[in-house]
């Protein structure tokens, strides 16, 4: 089951290529999906979550940063996890995720534990 969820994210990622306007009738639902993988015990999951949402808000700048809330908690607190890849994922993954406009709130520290 863990691979298979890893494969779904991977799969995204070729949808997100394809054409990036798709996601966004349900860019809510997305984000909120996302937040709940990065919690995922399985540290590849994590791994593809931070990835795939720092793609995710590289690609739909402008129209994703509001949404982000969830998945910036997540990331967050995997930046505590054992393993360094996980750690390294996460920082770059919340980079962008960051950088995103409209995710300026998240600066302010109300939503990080």
């Amino acid at each position: 089951a863990e691979e298979v969820r890893v494969q779904l994210i991977e799969l995204l990622e070729v949808c997100l290529e394809a054409d990036h306007k798709q996601f966004l009738p349900n860019i809510g639902q997305i984000c909120t999906m996302l937040g709940k993988a990065a919690q995922d015990t399985n540290p590849e999951m994590k791994i593809k979550s931070a990835s795939f949402s720092a793609q995710l808000a590289v690609k739909l700048d402008k129209s994703v940063g509001s949404y982000m809330k969830t998945i910036v908690e997540s990331i967050t607190q995997n930046l505590a996890h054992q393993h360094s890849k996980v750690r390294k994922a996460s920082l770059r993954g919340l980079k962008d995720v960051l950088s995103a406009k409209g995710a300026e709130p998240y600066f302010e520290g109300n939503t990080m534990a």
